[in-house]
């Protein structure tokens, strides 16, 4: 993950998750691309039947610039350090925010898409959940989603989340993910919660691929643990208030483990009361 596309919208809880996505981008060495989706009224479907301000595309599209400026200003002012430091970068585009940012991810090598969210009673914030879930249906880059009570922190454990339906696809992700959990040096846990335990075959299936992929990748910090709970959602959910992790990775899978999440309660509580990032992989596409 070299490259980072940073949304925002400048509103105070945007402009915290933006110093968390660049202490992130430090951190493994990476560069952010800060972009905002600038929203032209008359360009609006219905716009005619709404009074809106007496302001030009170009006066709308010039303030967003300044203010893109101000923000790369900003996180830069911020790090005092001599460590390597992120390069900003800034796109200030008109359009419908999710036509925008895959015209960007289609024209410049994005590896990963970073977003702060809230639930649809908080007005000073960027990304509702609802397009948040839109966003991740329709691109191919993991996106990382940053709760706004998230400060940042060194990342030591990592919860990769299954159902263990598609242990191949898993190990794909799994490959991937261990080019970040080695910028920390963190640990690895695949998580499975069930009601039931997995079975010996199951299990036996899950350690080989460990060890393969401990020996492929030259990585010993990749572990098994299982969860048992009546129910799976709220035994997770129970599971990430008591932060027993520092980030959540999930894989998005039609009829799979994330989709079953996002229809509890666990997106407003991302929104509101806990303080864990998490990376979402999207093997829809």
């Amino acid at each position: 993950m070299k490259n980072i596309l940073l949304l925002t919208d400048f509103s105070a809880n945007a402009n915290h998750v933006a110093a968390y996505a660049y202490d992130f981008a430090k951190k493994i060495q990476a560069n952010i691309t800060l972009c905002n989706a600038v929203t032209i009224p008359s360009e609006l479907p219905n716009a005619g039947l709404v009074l809106w301000p007496m302001e030009s595309p170009e006066v709308i599209q010039d303030r967003s610039e300044v203010n893109l400026n101000k923000l790369r200003l900003h996180l830069q002012e911020r790090d005092q350090s001599h460590i390597k430091k992120p390069q900003l970068t800034i796109v200030n585009q008109s359009g419908r925010l999710q036509d925008v940012v895959a015209e960007i991810i289609s024209d410049r090598p994005i590896d990963l898409l970073a977003m702060g969210t809230h639930d649809n009673n908080n007005t000073d914030s960027f990304l509702k959940m609802d397009q948040a879930r839109q966003m991740i249906d329709a691109l191919q880059v993991p996106a990382l989603i940053i709760p706004l009570k998230s400060k940042f922190e060194p990342i030591r454990s990592i919860y990769f989340a299954s159902d263990l339906s598609d242990l191949p696809g898993d190990s794909v992700f799994l490959s991937q993910l261990v080019k970040l959990a080695r910028s920390f040096m963190a640990e690895i846990f695949i998580v499975h919660i069930s009601s039931t335990k997995a079975d010996v075959a199951m299990k036996e299936k899950i350690y080989d691929m460990i060890n393969d992929l401990r020996k492929a990748l030259g990585y010993p910090g990749i572990h098994f643990r299982e969860i048992n709970g009546d129910n799976e959602v709220s035994t997770f959910e129970k599971l990430m208030i008591e932060k027993r992790m520092d980030l959540l990775v999930v894989v998005h899978r039609e009829h799979g483990f994330f989709s079953r999440l996002l229809k509890g309660s666990v997106t407003k509580k991302l929104a509101g009361q806990l303080s864990i990032p998490m990376l979402i992989y999207n093997q829809g596409r």
